[in-house]
């Protein structure tokens, strides 16, 4: 009995130290890990929701543009190291959406904008994939989010919940 103990209180301290160590090497290093700054060019789209890939390089998609009429939807990806902005574009309003990065280095777009005045949440749901720089549209939920909260569980599920539905 004494000696289970003695070991479980060793790995006690040694995971308790170890997280204490890595705690520091996370603290914030503006002048390690980058910084903040103005771009020189306006952005060629208006990024409503963004997103930092396992590539380095940001998604950015907008939607509407603040005008109803708008149906050529766009998103782009811009590559802070290089400076270069790419558009394409994406098949649906994904105004309003949010996104979250998947464990495989895809990004999942969840919600967007079905109607106007007033706002209305789309049910659809797309999956970036930065690699083939393709979007996959995959099942719609049950309703729709307008301004959802995507948040990845533990076990590397994504819950969506609360924003205006479809109704």
């Amino acid at each position: 009995m004494r000696a289970s103990r003695a070991s479980l209180l060793r790995v006690t301290l040694l995971a308790l130290v170890c997280a204490l160590v890595s705690a520091d090497r996370a603290a914030a290093q503006p002048n390690v890990q980058g910084q903040w700054r103005t771009l020189t060019t306006q952005m060629p789209i208006n990024p409503i929701h963004v997103a930092l890939m396992k590539t380095g390089k940001v998604l950015l998609v907008a939607g509407w543009g603040n005008l109803p009429s708008e149906t050529n939807f766009q998103g782009a990806v811009w590559d802070p190291v290089s400076g270069a902005m790419t558009t394409h574009s994406v098949g649906w309003d994904m105004f309003c959406n949010d996104m979250v990065n998947l464990w495989d280095g895809r990004v999942l777009i969840n919600g967007g904008n079905l109607g106007y005045d007033p706002f209305l949440g789309l049910a659809r749901s797309s999956i970036y994939d930065p690699i083939t720089g393709t979007y996959t549209d995959i099942a719609d939920m049950a309703h729709g989010r307008w301004y959802p909260t995507l948040t990845t569980l533990g076990d590397g599920r994504v819950i969506t919940y609360s924003g205006l539905t479809e109704t």
